[in-house]
């Protein structure tokens, strides 16, 4: 009995340890399981189409000075609704018409002064390009200006480009993702997520015309209004993060 004492109390500090090791997880490296990293790889890519231009947005400016505010504001809505019925004949479509600002002009006493009540307004409009000569009828109402034309594609060829231009953008992440993976002896295994910016669609401009004179004709500016051949531009970003 007193050897078993004996044994017990020599091996009793290493039984110790041993228990003391598994409790902090001092045993091994092949007792415990390590977790596996996912390796991942983001890389973006871009894409650009573009569509071609079928109509035209056209910004009109309308100005009507009188003696008093509520003149100058009847001559403007007279003038604004012989341009809706125009426009409305001639089929524009999606007609926007701005408030009227009215600006005041003070003299020494203090008060308006005759004719210096000014009311200022915007009309937009789109038509096919094709018929730009609008205009014409437009400026025989007496427009004071062509503020701005602009050149659009339809919501159909837009919706197309930016399928293109998403198609190309994904081929492109692919692509860089690739190369970069086999310079390190690597393979895409998976793509994880993907992130598509929405897409930026440029329409070209033309810049604005001045005040009408008499006897302008929208015809005698047709070189300058690039109604053919014009396009608008679609650019399409997106974020692949692939597996490796």
């Amino acid at each position: 009995m007193q050897r078993l004492e004996n044994i017990g109390q020599r091996w009793l500090p290493w039984l110790l340890a041993v228990v003391i090791l598994i409790s902090v997880g001092g045993l091994p490296a092949f007792a415990q399981a390590s977790p596996t990293t996912t390796r991942t790889l983001v890389v973006n890519g871009y894409g650009h189409d573009q569509a071609p231009t079928t109509l035209a947005e056209i910004t009109l400016g309308l100005t009507s000075k009188a003696d008093s505010a509520k003149a100058t504001y009847t001559k403007m809505s007279k003038r604004t609704s012989d341009i809706s019925k125009l426009l409305k004949a001639r089929k524009a479509k999606t007609i926007k018409m701005s408030n009227v600002r009215l600006d005041l002009k003070y003299g020494r006493d203090g008060k308006p002064q005759k004719d210096d009540y000014e009311g200022y307004q915007t009309i937009e409009f789109q038509v096919p390009t094709d018929d730009i000569g609008i205009l014409d009828d437009a400026i025989a109402l007496n427009i004071d200006r062509v503020q701005n034309i602009r050149y659009l594609a339809s919501e159909q060829d837009l919706q197309a480009a930016r399928n293109r231009a998403l198609e190309a953008a994904i081929d492109d992440a692919q692509a860089q993702a690739k190369v970069a993976l086999d310079q390190l002896d690597f393979t895409i295994q998976d793509i994880v997520d993907i992130q598509v910016n929405d897409a930026i669609m440029q329409a070209p401009d033309v810049d604005v015309v001045p005040k009408v004179d008499s006897g302008w004709s929208a015809a005698d500016y047709s070189g300058n209004l690039a109604v053919e051949d014009g396009e608008q531009t679609v650019d399409v970003k997106v974020t692949l993060k692939v597996k490796y």
